[in-house]
């Protein structure tokens, strides 16, 4: 049997923690290794201008900490953040619905804090759809990382 191993390693991202938000100092994020790269693998919750798929080059210490990164090559998935302001809310029947979809999710429940990653072969229209079900009073959105063309 014919079987690749896959490089994954965690990356830290030092994020830039004003008037309590976010709230973690630090988001680490796993990456497949390849050719000098990294291959993001999961929506991030707190770095912006990422999404899974995303290639990018990275200078990193020895304790896996992201010093500076640029990408060398966009994916075609979009990742959206939810917040939760207040309860009470719909997020996470929203999110299983998403599932159902194709889109991945990760979430610190804690925090209120959800991101969802929507892969470039789902129109974004689908998506918006299930998003209005969302109390604009309850819950905030926001587009990181904007990919798709029908937006």
């Amino acid at each position: 049997m014919n079987s690749l191993k896959q490089d994954i390693r965690s990356l830290s991202f030092q994020l830039d923690v004003e008037d309590g938000w976010p709230p973690v100092a630090v988001e680490s994020l796993p990456f497949q290794v390849s050719n000098g790269g990294y291959e993001c693998q999961v929506a991030p919750l707190y770095v912006k201008d990422l999404a899974v798929g995303d290639f990018i080059e990275a200078a990193i210490d020895e304790r896996d900490t992201v010093k500076t990164w640029k990408h060398l090559r966009r994916s075609n998935h979009s990742t959206i953040w939810l917040l939760r302001i207040k309860s009470p809310n719909n997020i996470l029947d929203v999110l299983a619905r998403l599932r159902e979809l194709g889109c991945s999710t990760v979430g610190i429940d804690s925090a209120g804090s959800y991101a969802i990653d929507v892969p470039g072969e789902l129109k974004l229209s689908v998506v918006d759809e299930e998003l209005l079900a969302l109390d604009v009073n309850s819950v905030a959105t926001a587009f990181p990382a904007l990919r798709h063309s029908d937006a």
